[in-house]
């Protein structure tokens, strides 16, 4: 096990942004070099395009010889609107793919998705007509309901980070507003989907990514990290870096091209 994530030549991203079906602006990034492909990385809840793990993960994806984009999802960073928890963001994301595709030329694209963003990523497949290679989702969330958080206010300091505490995004969490339910779109989704998850995370639990799995079509493989802390998404490269970095070289050298 590793206990720091090797560093990658981040270059410089090209700032973009596109809109929305409602007339939201969604500001995404580009980094690398023009290939045929491109992977675009939906982050989670409460984390913004530049998020020092999502600039290191257009890294890996790059040394992997694919582009790499982030976006920042509605309400977060500098998208407008206001997040609703798989609500209307999966337009959003399809917003950015069109605009990959059309505007500046890839042919096709994977989601990598995190936590909530894993649920969009699914959603955005499923009731899109994309070229989407595949799906890579880390630590997704399968359903609202599921959603049961372990706090343990002596290790919470391993999991939030107070720099990016401070930057709330602007959302609603109202009980009872309807949600789309990745686990509802998980079977309309045809193409190859890599799940990881660390066991027992301690917000999104690994039964989400489990239960998920179930209901997707082939090919498709389930990675449950076993590694103390109860990390979730990118915080599992604080800790395991050395484990998760190839799982996701591997599945994009089989399946990030279409």
């Amino acid at each position: 096990m590793s206990s720091s994530a090797e560093v990658f030549a981040v270059p410089q991203p090209v700032s973009c942004a596109t809109v929305s079906f409602d007339g939201t602006r969604i500001a995404f990034d580009i980094y690398g070099q023009p290939s045929r492909s491109v992977v675009l990385v939906v982050p989670g809840f409460w984390r913004d395009r530049r998020h020092a793990a999502m600039q290191r993960l257009a890294g890996l994806i790059n040394v992997n010889g694919l582009a790499a984009a982030v976006c920042d999802l509605r309400g977060h960073g500098e998208s407008e609107g206001v997040f609703g928890f798989n609500l209307s963001e999966h337009y959003d994301v399809a917003a950015v793919c069109e605009e990959l595709i059309r505007g500046r030329s890839f042919e096709s694209v994977t989601l990598l998705g995190f936590s909530y963003g894993g649920a969009i990523a699914i959603s955005t497949a499923a009731r899109h007509s994309l070229p989407i290679a595949s799906l890579l989702l880390i630590s997704p969330v399968a359903d609202f309901g599921m959603v049961s958080p372990r706090i343990n206010p002596f290790t919470l300091h391993r999991h939030i980070e107070l720099g990016q505490a401070l930057r709330r995004p602007r959302f609603e969490w109202r009980i009872g507003r309807p949600k789309l339910r990745a686990l509802d779109d998980m079977a309309a989704v045809h193409v190859p989907v890599c799940f990881i998850h660390v066991k027992h995370d301690w917000l999104i639990d690994h039964s989400h990514s489990t239960a998920l799995y179930a209901l997707a079509n082939e090919p498709k493989e389930l990675h449950i990290i076993d590694i103390p802390g109860n990390y979730h998404a990118d915080r599992m490269f604080n800790v395991a870096a050395a484990q998760v970095d190839p799982i996701i070289s591997a599945f994009l050298s089989r399946y990030g091209r279409k």
